[in-house]
């Protein structure tokens, strides 16, 4: 019993799951997804279908949230009526899209989908203008489309190259047709290269298509029909029927240049049923514009006129379906753009009427008060001129006041401090002198000593003197040099690192122009002893020649 209560539950909430995603819709997104690759996998095939499920897709649009959808409805069916040869239908959904891609990088400039929609709408424009004969416009648009796609810097390559080969296939298809055949080819050999890295089947069979047309119209036909069944091969396996149709065109424009006309008929009239049956204007155009030049080169002028009259009718219809759609567009926007016209001049009338007198009293008022204001102003300019040059003027007499009494007030300082250097030295001689008599009289006393005790503590204090005298003058000598002239040990250092303490202590002596024997008399040495350093120091410092002296040099550090 308990089992089979089990299986019952069980049972039950099988049936339940299921019947939920019986009950379960899909939403508008996802039925708009199928409708859209549903009708890209037929716009090849058959077009009517193609645009039948774009319908669809178009009718559930204003329930999506997502402008990326709805720029994919437009695109597709802007590419099918482009395809039927509704040229106009074909602008006003791209249109569409543009203004949706357009808004979107408004708000969002580096959006990498809508950048890369944009370079694709320029390329749909100049196909538009291309099969149209608008040459010139549509070589335009394929420029704007090559210097978006170099703006967009889109980080997919292989996307990125797609779309620089389809450019390139189209501009040279415009070359093409405008009998420019030797850049049409570059542009293609260009694609061609770009194909060789992405391996796209598709471009490449239309590539094929393109390089026999190319040589076919220089008349050389066993090139193109090569390409044109290497085309063919690529298009049979995708069965791209479109494509298929435009590949039998080609190939019986091929065997017709050679005379081959059954050959050629065969392909023509192959080309026809599948243009008929897809419902593609431009390969059925196509394809009885060549058998009605087939039928009378093979003097068949029945069938000529059959089939002219046919190619009279499509074109006709096609024609007349345009104009219909142009003239309304023309005249609704005539209308409205001539009741605008008369309601604008109306309402200036009106406003001149009641305006007329005021505004002559108000521009004579308005042109005196002008003049008046200029005047003053131009009056108070210059005389705020003048008094700025002047007080420019003075400014300038204070601040060379003032540089020259920097420059008194400097020298004066210098002047001192080398007087109280002076007055320093001149102490230190005598300080030093006073030094030297007292130790030679010591050393007197020394010899007059009795005990031996006596005279050791006089020879310490002779050596004492010395050395305190030998510390105490270069100490106070160094400092109060140091203070006068504040740069020149570092210039020394920068330029002779090799110099020794003595040498620079002698430097220092010389930099104030003291004489051999006053440098003697400082530093204990004999004047022989300064001479032979001095002329050491000379060949440290590099000096030669005795028409340098070394004072002026050390003053010029």
């Amino acid at each position: 019993m308990n089992c089979k209560l089990f299986f019952l539950i069980i049972f039950l909430f099988t049936n339940l799951n299921a019947q939920d995603k019986i009950t379960s819709k899909p939403s508008a997104k996802d039925k708009i997804e199928k409708y859209l690759k549903k009708s890209d996998e037929l716009i090849n095939v058959n077009l009517d279908s193609a645009l039948f499920y774009s319908k669809k897709a178009n009718q559930l649009i204003d329930n999506l949230s997502d402008d990326t959808d709805k720029v994919d409805v437009y695109r597709l069916l802007g590419n099918i009526y482009l395809a039927r040869g509704n040229y106009v239908t074909s602008l006003e959904y791209y249109l569409k899209a543009a203004k949706i891609i357009e808004t979107k990088l408004l708000s969002s400039p580096t959006n990498q989908k809508y950048l890369e929609y944009k370079v694709e709408l320029f390329i749909h424009l100049g196909n538009v203008y291309q099969l149209q004969h608008n040459f010139g416009e549509a070589l335009k648009f394929y420029d704007k489309a090559l210097v978006e796609l170099d703006h967009a810097k889109l980080k997919d390559t292989k996307k990125k190259l797609i779309l620089e080969l389809k450019i390139l296939n189209n501009s040279g298809g415009i070359y093409l047709k405008k009998k420019n055949f030797d850049k049409a080819l570059s542009y293609f050999e260009k694609a061609s290269k770009i194909n060789e890295t992405i391996n796209d089947v598709a471009l490449e069979a239309n590539l094929f298509n393109n390089l026999g047309i190319c040589y076919l119209e220089k008349k050389e036909s066993v090139s193109a029909i090569y390409y044109f069944e290497e085309a063919l091969k690529i298009r049979l396996k995708t069965n791209d029927q479109r494509g298929i149709s435009q590949c039998y065109n080609n190939l019986g424009k091929a065997y017709g240049l050679r005379k081959e006309y059954a050959k050629a008929q065969k392909y023509f009239d192959e080309a026809l049923q599948i243009g008929q049956k897809i419902g593609n204007s431009e390969s059925i155009i196509y394809s009885l514009e060549s058998l009605t030049y087939l039928f009378k080169e093979t003097k068949n002028y029945e069938k000529a006129y059959f089939t002219f009259e046919e190619l009279t009718t499509l074109k006709d219809s096609l024609f007349n379906a345009q104009t219909v759609k142009r003239i309304a567009d023309l005249e609704m926007n005539y209308k409205l753009d001539q009741q605008k016209q008369i309601f604008e001049l109306d309402l200036k009338r009106k406003e001149a009427e009641k305006q007329k007198d005021k505004l002559l009293y108000y521009t004579i008022g308005a042109g005196l008060f002008s003049l008046l204001a200029i005047a003053v102003l131009w009056i108070y300019l210059q005389k705020t001129k003048i008094k700025n040059i002047e007080l420019s003027k003075e400014k300038l007499t204070l601040s060379n006041k003032n540089i020259s009494l920097e420059k008194d007030k400097l020298q004066e300082e210098l002047a001192f401090q080398s007087r109280e250097m002076t007055t320093k030295m001149m102490y230190l001689l005598k300080k030093n002198e006073l030094i030297n008599s007292v130790s030679e009289k010591l050393i007197e006393l020394k010899k007059n000593a009795t005990t031996t005790a006596n005279q050791k503590a006089i020879q310490d204090m002779i050596v004492e003197m010395r050395q305190k005298k030998d510390d105490d003058i270069w100490n106070e000598f160094e400092t109060y040099f140091t203070k006068v002239h504040p740069e020149f040990y570092s210039k020394l250092n920068q330029l002779f690192p090799n110099l020794t303490p003595n040498e620079k202590k002698l430097c220092a002596f010389l930099r104030l122009n003291m004489s051999t024997k006053d440098i003697s008399a400082i530093t204990y040495q004999s004047v022989n002893s300064i001479t032979v350093s001095r002329s050491r120091l000379r060949k440290k410092l590099n000096i030669q020649g005795e028409d340098i002296n070394l004072i002026n040099f050390l003053m010029n550090l």
